[in-house]
């Protein structure tokens, strides 16, 4: 995690040893400046050298410390994680099928926040822990009985503090369950709410909402009341201290065997050492906090959170506030370059759903340059498993992908732009503009020529603020045809060399639909596509017929018409049903 940040989280470390060692110096210069000032001695050159030091301390702890070099540390932090659980989303479905929508929000967030916070703040607690020993060590030497009855309470208060800890776990872990099924019943519900008012069921989900809201508030108290006791035992801590010491030292101060300065000293560490205990059970409840947060973003990686950070790499963008983080990797330029595509070639393919029985088995396919492939099937014989498995999207059972017949070791990795554009069944879009749904933060060079191809240039100049027209959530204000295109628009402004498409022309009209393919497929681009639209079957190159996963026929339009079964009753409108398949000819064509 501290990739990229070592340098910066070593220096901050070392800077907090040097405020604490001047923390110790100043406690030895109090008991100087209180037996001087009993002594009737001089003092102002013992106040100077305090106030020096105090006045380093100030700058280096927030000019230097909290402003610079802990945000840096934090945020770079946050950032690779961030980076790493994005990255492991984005490269297969079955990453966010291990944890519910509310629980993977939490994940990224809260839980990235909490590791951060930990990694930046271990250095001040090594700073505090440095200083007990030193302190201890020079308070020995002056008196041990004093120091040890010291000693005595503060383990005796933080055996004490750590009683609750246990408990704080559980109910730490209690809230955390509780939250998260709150926030993913929110947004079911908000997801669902024509069919809440279609029922007439808004006080039932309602109050399912309110009784989930009551465990979590429950817990959420219990959470609070123990980590209260812990701060409050803290926090008395030194005036329990102080008292002891004068009950002890008393008698001893008027003989002489115990001066003003040692006093003086006692109760200055004593703050810190207090502040050490803090630490103690601070450290306690951080650790509980980031194990259980370093456990769930574990669970969202499937387990593999140092190879996931090392296969994320550094994140692309500013890591703190102000400023870019140490080692922060240029905007990301995409893949490694690969040869120009001649051939993609799938043999052997098997791969299913996760925790289902169905998908695909033993397929072969193979797509050449400039050439179109269409997929084609009834409803459930395995289509968009087909491309999704070849893109990487589910993991294999076994079989190979191959780009001019060298094996590919991670598809999901290596099958992106520029090398591969996809465009799924059911797209989704971001709540910005239709420019920013096209353009990702890319350069918008592009941007025209991607919505021409997309047939999108109509509907951009019938909108009122055009290009820059806010889609809403998911692109609520936009019809699923032109949720469409803006997606196809998206992928081809990458420029892509395979171009995958499943279905992705199901919502348009005709006229549209004709003219999209039409410029689609100029055979300058190599397509692979789901469909059982008959325009688009007869101008492949390759006709692929799947049938309960399996491979059915391929060959060109003339061919499978005349072996397979299957694309006869697809081409008739038998298959898919509802007649997705489009208007059929008056009679199949010959042979």
């Amino acid at each position: 995690m501290l990739r990229g940040s070592a340098r910066t989280y070593w220096t901050l470390t070392g800077l907090w040893v040097l405020l604490r060692a001047g923390t110790l110096v100043v406690g030895l210069l109090f008991q100087r400046l209180f037996d001087a000032l009993g002594a009737g001695g001089g003092v102002w050159l013992i106040i100077a050298l305090v106030a020096a030091i105090e006045a380093g301390r100030l700058f280096l702890q927030f000019g230097v410390m909290i402003n610079r070099l802990e945000p840096r540390v934090q945020y770079g932090t946050t950032a690779r994680l961030r980076h790493a659980l994005l990255g492991s989303a984005l490269r297969g479905s079955e990453v966010t099928a291990r944890t519910s929508p509310g629980e993977s929000l939490r994940t990224v967030g809260e839980d990235v926040d909490e590791t951060g916070f930990f990694v930046a703040w271990a250095p001040t607690n090594l700073a505090h822990w440095l200083f007990v020993a030193a302190s201890v060590t020079v308070m020995m030497r002056i008196d041990a009985v004093v120091t040890g009855a010291l000693l005595a309470l503060l383990v005796l208060l933080t055996l004490v503090t750590a009683l609750a800890h246990s408990r704080f776990l559980r109910h730490r872990r209690a809230t955390r369950a509780a939250s998260g099924e709150v926030a993913g019943a929110l947004r079911e519900m908000v997801g669902a709410v024509g069919a809440v008012q279609a029922a007439a069921a808004e006080p039932q989900v309602a109050a399912h909402v309110a009784g989930l809201n009551g465990a979590r508030a429950e817990a959420a108290v219990r959470e609070e009341l123990y980590a209260v006791v812990q701060r409050t035992v803290i926090g008395n801590a030194a005036p329990i201290g102080v008292g002891v010491v004068l009950l002890l030292v008393a008698g001893r101060m008027d003989e002489g065997t115990f001066s003003v300065g040692d006093l003086a000293l006692f109760a200055f560490y004593l703050q810190i050492l207090t502040e050490a205990l803090g630490s103690i059970g601070m450290l306690s409840v951080r650790l509980q906090r980031v194990s259980v947060a370093l456990g769930r973003v574990t669970d969202f990686l499937g387990g593999r959170l140092r190879r996931s950070l090392e296969r994320a790499g550094p994140p692309v963008a500013s890591a703190a506030p102000g400023g870019a983080s140490e080692g922060a990797a240029a905007p990301d330029a995409g893949p490694e370059p690969a040869p120009p595509l001649r051939e993609l070639a799938v043999r052997g393919l098997t791969a299913r759903h996760p925790g289902a029985g169905h998908g695909i088995e033993d397929v072969d396919l193979v797509v050449e340059r400039h050439t179109v492939t269409v997929v084609t099937g009834r409803v459930g014989s395995g289509k968009s498993t087909l491309v999704r498995a070849v893109l990487g999207l589910l993991p294999h059972e076994r079989g190979t992908v191959l780009w001019n017949g060298e094996p590919i070791a991670d598809p999901a990795s290596f099958l992106v732009a520029p090398r591969c554009g996809y465009t799924p069944q059911v797209p989704c879009l971001f709540s910005g503009t239709v420019r920013e749904n096209v353009l990702l933060g890319r350069d918008g060079v592009a941007f025209d020529e991607a919505v021409r191809l997309a047939v999108a240039e109509p509907d951009l100049a019938a909108m009122q603020d055009g290009p820059d027209t806010v889609v809403g959530p998911r692109g609520l204000r936009l019809s699923g045809g032109q949720i469409q295109r803006v997606a196809i628009a998206r992928m081809l402004v990458g420029d892509p060399e395979l171009v995958v498409l499943d279905d992705v022309s199901s919502a348009l009209d005709p006229e549209t639909e004709h003219l999209l393919w039409e410029r689609l497929l100029d055979g300058t681009r190599t397509v692979l596509a789901v469909s059982h639209r008959p325009a688009l079957l007869r101008a492949a190159d390759r006709v692929v017929v799947l049938e309960g996963g399996r491979v059915e026929a391929s060959g060109t339009f003339e061919e499978v018409m005349a072996v397979s079964a299957e694309m006869g009753r697809i081409w008739t409108g038998a298959g898919p049903g509802g007649g997705d398949a489009g208007p059929a000819p008056q009679s199949p064509p010959a042979g």
